[in-house]
């Protein structure tokens, strides 16, 4: 992959980190609005912990792709 490519990809990454960040954040105030009230959290918290393995994803691919670019370096 070119660095071009690679910095794209990387832009592309660090957005989805953020984006997984902002979901995790409000699932949390879901579940704890949903708990407030007394209601079932099981399927939130089901998705909360969706979320937090897509994250981690992101977070491994955007790291990997930092590497990369580290490594094309001259």
């Amino acid at each position: 992959m070119d660095r071009q490519l690679v910095e794209q990809h990387l832009r592309l990454a660090k957005q989805h980190v953020a984006q997984g960040r902002r979901h995790i954040i409000r699932q949390k105030q879901i579940i704890f609005e949903l708990a407030q009230g007394q209601h079932d959290t099981s399927q939130a918290r089901r998705l909360l912990s969706t979320f937090e393995e897509l994250q981690l994803m992101h977070v491994a691919e955007r790291n990997r792709l930092q590497k990369e670019l580290e490594w094309m370096r001259p």
